[in-house]
């Protein structure tokens, strides 16, 4: 059987196997998701969900022992990102405390050589060296994406699907470019995959666990550190668009929380309830209606990420005006970056 096709299988079975274990696991231990207030569930969820998904992920990448140095420094970061979630989920740690330790994972992966080091140059055979800001550029990229896919984790199911989709979509740039398609990042990004979409069943709406932050902390932190594997070495607005698009609509969450708290002179890395899926739940939309929307979203975006590494950096940029229009005036429209058509709470 290849390879890619047995790690991806293998990491379904394996969330599909572990996930109820682990919920059992969960409800012995009375290690529950407590909902507050403004929470969408009203009933306590099992958690640990996060255990379930990075076991599917590492066992089929231990299994096949095709671990290059790049490959190895995301697996030691990952684990990292994951423990700290799961002290969070145990015991509250500060977002600014979560912070540091992220940034503090993504160290660790730029010491094993996972780095933003260069892009190729659109007017030229010449690279663009990014030299001594490759290491800052390249952590910051781990430490924005991270954070933008905890927010997602808003609707049951919504982040696991998400990144499932993300996942697929720069594992599709990746097999269509047959440099990295045999890579181990490529095989760690089926592996993403079907841990996902593999736990999706016991999380999408209504959920039986939630996958806590160690699971989201650990998916994000584990998709922009293998973005950068293959993605960033061609034209410059090309490498860039890639992961941008395929992880497009965390970014873009991420992107319109920050300019609506700046808007009103808020703290940005202070939280609300006027996240994407908190406007489509408030305008009437049901809980499964709002995770399937965001679902086809996220499909266009990654599409559009695919078609995005066969176009030209011409074509690309005209592409990128069209959709940057398109979603801020529909993010305005809604009341993500607006007043005007704010539905009430």
């Amino acid at each position: 059987m290849n390879i890619l096709l047995w790690v991806f299988l293998s990491s379904i079975a394996i969330s599909l196997v572990l996930t109820p274990i682990i919920r059992w696991l969960a409800i012995n231990l009375r290690f529950f998701y407590h909902p507050h207030q403004d929470s969408v569930n009203r009933k306590p969820v099992p958690l640990l969900g996060g255990l379930s998904l990075y076991l599917a992920v590492l066992i089929p990448i231990l299994w096949v022992d095709q671990l290059d140095a790049n490959t190895t420094g995301i697996l030691i970061g990952t684990t990292l990102v994951f423990l700290l979630g799961l002290a969070d989920d145990i015991r509250h740690i500060s977002s600014r405390m979560q912070l540091v330790g992220i940034f503090l994972a993504a160290s660790i992966v730029v010491g094993y050589g996972v780095k933003i080091q260069f892009f190729s140059n659109p007017f030229g055979p010449d690279m663009l060296l990014l030299q001594a800001l490759s290491v800052p550029i390249t952590m910051i990229w781990i430490a924005a994406l991270t954070s933008s896919v905890k927010v997602m984790d808003g609707l049951d199911g919504l982040a696991s699907g998400i990144c499932a989709i993300s996942a697929l979509a720069l594992f599709a740039v990746a097999w269509d470019n047959s440099a990295v398609y045999y890579s181990p990042a490529a095989i760690l990004m089926l592996a993403l995959a079907g841990a996902c979409l593999g736990f999706l069943p016991y999380n999408f709406h209504p959920a039986k666990i939630f996958m806590g932050e160690a699971g989201v902390m650990f998916l994000g932190f584990a998709l922009a550190s293998i973005s950068i594997e293959g993605l960033f070495k061609r034209s410059f607005l090309i490498a860039i668009s890639i992961p941008l698009l395929a992880l497009g609509l965390p970014l873009f969450n991420t992107l319109f929380a920050i300019l609506r708290r700046g808007l009103k002179r808020k703290d940005v890395l202070s939280a609300d309830r006027d996240h994407v899926h908190d406007i489509l739940l408030k305008r009437g939309v049901s809980h499964r209606q709002a995770v399937l929307t965001l679902y086809l979203i996220s499909v266009f975006l990654g599409i559009i990420a695919f078609l995005m590494s066969k176009v030209s950096a011409l074509i690309a940029f005209l592409i990128w005006i069209v959709l940057v229009v398109i979603l801020f005036l529909g993010a305005w429209r809604i009341g993500l970056i607006g007043e005007r058509y704010r539905p009430k709470d």
